[in-house]
């Protein structure tokens, strides 16, 4: 049953990230997602600016190291193995498919506020929710409902908060959301096989 619920993950995560490439193809729709970028940029003050902008760091690569090292310290090394393997599964992904699908991000081509250091790389996928959503999916298992909930509110967060510091348009994040469930639900499916041979829980 968890490996058809990884199965399931895994199409469900695959079919975001094609309808967001789709989506970007299509002049119609990019128009829209890119009015509501706008919509989500709308400045809300320079206390919610620095907030934000310090926030979205939780979908980072750094993040990916504070959360592990977390984990293991409490002694839950399994978990922060699944962390940073997933993580960084998802970042490698990210960082391959924006050398292939050349977007340029908002701020290089319409007047958005761009409120965080330049990233590198192009916009499609956004890597910061990919990194979220590939620790979030990995770990899911072995967290109680109350733990996942949060998880999924704080990758939700990191992707719209991409789009407010002004460095990614909606179908970006949407790509990078699918791209990290992906990469998440495929490292359970690559584990879980071994773990049960050598008697761990999956």
């Amino acid at each position: 049953m968890k490996r058809i619920r990884q199965a399931v993950v895994l199409v469900v995560a695959a079919s975001a990230v094609a309808a967001s490439y789709l989506a970007m193809r299509i002049p119609d729709l990019e128009a829209a997602e890119r009015a509501l970028a706008v919509r989500v940029r709308r400045p809300r003050g320079p206390i919610v600016d620095r907030a934000v902008s310090a926030a979205t760091d939780l979908g980072s690569v750094f993040a990916i190291s504070g959360v592990a090292a977390v984990l293991a310290a409490t002694g839950r090394r399994r978990a922060a193995v699944d962390v940073v393997a997933a993580g960084l599964l998802a970042w490698v992904a990210a960082q391959s498919l924006k050398t292939r699908v050349r977007r340029l991000r908002p701020y290089q081509v319409e007047a958005a506020e761009r409120l965080v250091a330049e990233p590198g790389g192009s916009s499609w996928p956004s890597g910061h929710p990919a990194v979220a959503a590939a620790v979030l999916t990995a770990l899911a298992p072995q967290l109680p409902r109350a733990s996942r909930t949060a998880g999924g509110v704080i990758a939700g967060f990191v992707a719209t908060s991409r789009v407010y510091v002004g460095v990614h348009y909606p179908t970006d994040v949407v790509a990078g959301l699918g791209l990290g469930g992906m990469c998440g639900a495929a490292w359970r499916l690559a584990t879980r096989g071994y773990r049960r041979s050598r008697g761990m829980t999956s």
